[in-house]
């Protein structure tokens, strides 16, 4: 009985048990996941506005916004501005209350009309029967009542806006609009001040002959790219001329810092586009010049210098409008901003207003007036800014320029359907490049469909995998996205290829263009040193064609018997088509000088390669030498001690034992004196040392690399860093070789922020125990060995195209040497500083020498630098590398 009595109540507790986990299962299965909505139906909005006089009289609409309480933002309530700028615009023409129906001045030059004033009513009424009609009238007049009973305005603007220029007495309504029967229309100015209606005529008529006379070309003057700068900044120059052909300009100067350099590669990117379209380069304030040689712009100290330099070079000079100290000098023209709108409407002298970069949105442009049916060209260009046939477009439509010019495009943005017609504003095109893949997107904003064709043309070196589709329907309101497949021969490899796509509609055609941005299909170390019995070799492979795998070869030959390979090496590489792989061989070699040659994909690159012999004792160890858990790395030999940073993988120490001499300038550990200062580290922040310029602050500057000692002691010693800022990886490899004072840092890239195009490894040189005038600082330029001292009472700086790949420095009074050896054909120049202490971000006395070095992406990119520090004049140091192969020549 009892164990009947257990067993029931055994299972009765297992069912119990089973029930609880069933409803407890099932509870869960009840719960489902509501995810929030996004965050602009969260948003709180609020219009605010103010009309009125602050310092000067304005209108500003905004509306602020409001997220989670804490977060908030403003910006620009747009139509409440747009409908301001109307009325600026009327006031600027000496019309305040013009108000222009859009589509007005489309339609009146579309076709012949008969112009009468004051009509009575039967004058009127016969007038329409013959065809469009222009009338200016007086609402009070029989015919003015009539024309006006018909007229629709928006009565709730005036009350919404509440602009300032409302309370005026001299704010006198004047209605320009038009009605419509059929195919006619009668085209209606009013307004109860015949001087105004007057002057409305004058602004249709003059409006109507410019546009008879003239051309508009719209464009962008001082663009900035800063292509060729270590500082970084959005968008590659022919993005920007695709952005802005998109927006109808046909021609672009470009003054971005060292974007001059690019004036010829600019030129032969434009002739392969083949496209309508004028592009110059300039740097402020000159422009137009014939060529850029020579130019020095770190150490152009007189104001006629600049002016010298323009006129010597068939260009043109501009001053600020407002500038005492250049009042005494003769310049071409002025650099206007906004606040100078008095003087530039006034005054009869050319001026220049600049767009800027990417990070400002490109908003200002500029229009010229080129007679009709000339073809644009860089001499129209300029003559046409230098005849002040120009108009500058500032930010919400404000505009200043001659008052012929001026009011003609006022006139025409008041009418917006002419100016969006003129320029193809309806249909956006927008083009980029992922991997091999062509991106078109095609929208037609117009309220009806749009049929066309499109047109992309592809330099010689791209190739398209497929057909082209050509013909295309977009209905209304609609946007379509072709996608083509290319990819680059082996022309199109280590260059930029533009690509130009196109829309072509009606007897219209809108235009853009994107890059297709390839490295060198084989990225090696161009000049590079080891030891002997093998020396590691990295190669970095981007595959442009369909073979996979695919052989790399590897044969290095004697430098002075280059007929016969001394080793050969073959491995396969697999990566695929537009991606790339990196490879490491084993260079099995005697000591001495060689050239390496890697082939692949039918293409091959050549390199230089020192080998010395496996002798010598080098030891490195690492130690936290400020107590800050990081740990810094000492590398150190008979001839140098190399301390080594973790932060920003830079080298801080390289003393010359012989001299007890540190050769770099270091702030490190201590802190800069405006550490504190908001947003330091967006600026240049001077730890010293042998570090890189990558942007302007750098991202390295403070970052902790990942360090590893690679070899504690031998013939070589050797320390690895590794960081990612990212997905852009860069990785520094120091080595230090037997008992003599070669220092090598080894760079490996892989980038994909385009912005980060340039890098500039820089040793920042204080020699013996002050930076003085004792310290001369030689380089071999094409034109010869040139050398240079610092200035006490002031900063500057050179570029220097170079003959062979080195720059040195020699204290005259502590006789000791700096020498710094990189590939000659690799960076874009070699940029001296000599810094000063009234610099912003630097205080102190030191030189830097930087060869700035153009980033590829798609692979990896390598770049060598070798510092050789020793007692002794600068040209022991040279020969002392040229013994090891380490000075290459261009």
């Amino acid at each position: 009985m009892k164990t009947s009595t257990w067993s029931t109540i055994s299972l009765l507790m297992v069912f119990c048990f089973l029930i609880t986990g069933s409803a407890n299962a099932q509870q869960l299965n009840d719960y489902s996941f509501k995810g929030s909505s996004g965050p602009l139906e969260n948003a709180i909005r609020t219009n605010v506005q103010f009309n009125g006089y602050t310092n000067y009289w304005h209108n500003d609409y905004k509306e602020w916004i409001r997220y989670g309480n804490l977060f908030k933002m403003s910006i620009p309530n747009v139509g409440n501005n747009i409908s301001q700028s109307k009325i600026d615009i009327a006031e600027d023409m000496q019309v305040p209350g013009l108000s222009v129906q859009e589509g007005f001045l489309s339609g009146l030059f579309s076709g012949a009309y008969l112009t009468i004033e004051t009509p009575a009513l039967k004058e009127l009424e016969e007038s329409i029967s013959s065809g469009n009609v222009l009338v200016f009238t007086d609402p009070a007049s029989e015919a003015g009542k009539k024309l006006m009973e018909k007229y629709v305005p928006d009565s709730l603007l005036k009350k919404q806006l509440k602009s300032y220029q409302y309370g005026s007495v001299d704010f006198k309504e004047v209605n320009a609009f038009y009605l419509e029967n059929g195919a006619k229309k009668i085209f209606v100015v009013s307004s109860t001040d015949s001087s105004l209606l007057k002057k409305v005529k004058e602004l249709l008529e003059s409006t109507k002959k410019i546009l008879a006379e003239y051309d508009l070309h719209k464009g962008m003057f001082g663009a900035e790219t800063l292509l060729k700068s270590v500082t970084c900044v959005q968008g590659h120059p022919l993005e920007l001329i695709g952005k802005g052909m998109n927006e109808g300009n046909t021609w672009f100067v470009f003054s971005g810092y060292m974007d001059f350099w690019m004036k010829d590669e600019l030129a032969g990117w434009m002739s392969k586009a083949n496209l309508p379209v004028v592009a110059d380069v300039g740097f402020s304030p000159i422009y137009g010049c014939k060529d850029y040689k020579g130019l020095q712009v770190q150490d152009m100290i007189t104001k006629q210098s600049w002016i010298d330099y323009a006129h010597d070079k068939n260009g043109y000079v501009f001053r600020p409008v407002y500038d005492a100290e250049s009042d005494p000098y003769h310049y071409d023209g002025y650099i206007a901003t906004e606040g100078n709108k008095k003087q530039i409407d006034n005054e009869n002298v050319p001026f220049i207003s600049n767009t800027g970069s990417f990070e400002g949105d490109l908003i200002p442009s500029m229009v010229l007036f080129i007679k009709k049916g000339e073809k644009l060209t860089r001499d129209l260009m300029w003559g046409a800014i230098m005849d002040r046939r120009e108009v500058a477009i500032l930010s919400q439509g404000k505009m200043m320029g001659p008052s012929l010019y001026r009011n003609a495009l006022q006139m025409l943005l008041l009418d917006r359907i002419y100016l969006e017609d003129y320029f193809g504003d309806k249909i956006d095109i927008q083009a980029g490049i992922e991997d091999y893949n062509l991106s078109v997107t095609i929208s037609n904003t117009y309220s009806h469909a749009v049929s066309g064709n499109l047109n992309i043309q592809l330099p010689p070196e791209v190739k398209a995998d497929e057909p082209i589709v050509s013909a295309l329907n977009l209905p209304a309101n609609s946007s379509k996205t072709i996608v083509i497949k290319i990819r680059p021969l082996a022309s199109g490899m280590n260059t930029t290829n533009p690509i130009v796509a196109g829309f072509k509609w009606s007897d219209k055609q809108k235009m853009t263009m994107a890059i297709l941005d390839m490295p060198p299909a084989i990225s090696v170390h161009r000049l590079l040193y080891g030891h002997a019995p093998a020396v590691k070799y990295p190669v970095s492979i981007h595959n442009f064609s369909s073979s996979v795998p695919f052989p790399v070869q590897v044969q290095v030959f004697a430098k002075e018997k280059p007929g016969k390979a001394v080793f050969t090496a073959n491995q396969n590489n697999t990566a695929t088509l537009g991606k790339y792989q990196d490879m490491l061989f084993d260079l099995k070699l005697a000591a001495g000088d060689y050239w390496v040659k890697v082939s692949a994909l039918g293409v091959e690159t050549t390199s230089q390669l020192g080998v010395g012999k496996a002798e010598g004792a080098a030891r490195a160890y690492a130690v936290d030498l400020n107590s800050d858990g990081v740990n810094e790395f000492r590398l150190e030999n008979d001839s140098v001690q190399v301390t080594l940073l973790s932060t920003g993988a830079r080298v801080i120490e390289y003393i010359v034992k012989s001299r007890k001499d540190n050769l770099l300038f270091k702030l490190w550990p201590e802190k800069s004196i405006d550490d504190r200062r908001p947003f330091r580290d967006r600026g240049y922040y001077p730890y010293g040392g042998f570090e890189d310029f990558l942007g302007q602050g750098s991202m390295e500057t403070h970052k902790v690399y990942d360090a590893t000692l690679i070899q504690d002691k031998g013939d070589f010693v050797q320390v690895k860093m590794v960081a990612d800022y990212f997905g852009n990886r860069l990785e520094k490899t120091f080595t230090l070789y037997g008992n003599f004072p070669l220092l090598e840092i080894r760079f490996a890239l892989t980038f994909k922020n385009p912005e980060a195009n340039v890098i500039g490894p820089q040793p920042i040189l204080e020699l013996g125990a002050v930076h003085g005038t004792e310290d001369v600082f030689t380089v071999p330029t094409v034109d010869g060995l040139e050398q240079y001292r610092m200035k006490p009472e002031r900063y500057y700086g050179h570029l220097f195209t170079l003959k062979e790949g080195w720059n040195a420095g020699y204290d005259e009074k502590e006789d000791i040497t700096f020498v710094g050896a990189y590939p000659v054909n690799q960076p874009h120049f070699l940029h001296m500083w000599m810094n000063h202490p009234s610099n912003g971000d630097a205080h102190y006395y030191y030189t830097e020498f930087q060869p700035w070095v153009p980033i590829t992406q798609k692979s990896t990119m390598y770049f060598s630098y070798y510092i050789w520090g020793a007692g002794g004049p600068w040209e022991n140091g040279v020969k002392e590398l040229r013994k090891r192969n380490l000075i290459s020549e261009r």
